[in-house]
């Protein structure tokens, strides 16, 4: 004999003070609206101002996420509410931080930029072998 389990799919309350069902992608599509403003400012040169769009979007994102409850937060809430807000919040932030700090982009502003990001990517690199090896320890039996 086999037992089925019927699992149902909470839904939000749809009662007189229920959002509006358009009212739960708005501030998603504000923080995307957000980014895809700032990726034009930097594509018609302007990255400093376009960096600085991009990281307002991303914490008013965080903003949302931390006041709005999540009937209304749409593709903004997928994990926990601290997750979704440190990971925003951690986004906006290194992305200001970069536009703020990458010097103006002569030859030798070229060269520094693209040495930090050669520095950068062998941390990451050198990190991700790290864990991989700490993974293969772990597994291995001994």
């Amino acid at each position: 004999m086999t037992t089925q389990v019927h699992r149902r799919r909470r839904k939000a309350p749809r009662g007189r003070s229920a959002a509006p069902h358009w009212l739960g992608r708005l501030p998603y599509l504000m923080v995307l609206l957000g980014v895809a403003a700032g990726l034009t400012l930097a594509s018609f040169d302007y990255f400093r101002k376009g960096s600085g769009v991009i990281a307002a979007a991303l914490l008013l994102g965080a903003l949302a996420r931390l006041l709005l409850p999540e009937s209304q937060l749409g593709m903004l809430a997928v994990r926990s509410r601290a997750v979704d807000c440190w990971t925003l919040v951690l986004l906006g932030e290194t992305v200001a931080f970069v536009s703020l700090s990458v010097p103006p982009m002569h030859k030798t502003g070229l060269v520094l930029a693209g040495a930090f990001g050669v520095l950068i990517a062998l941390a990451m690199a050198a990190r991700g072998l790290l864990m991989l090896l700490g993974r293969r320890r772990a597994r291995s039996p001994g």
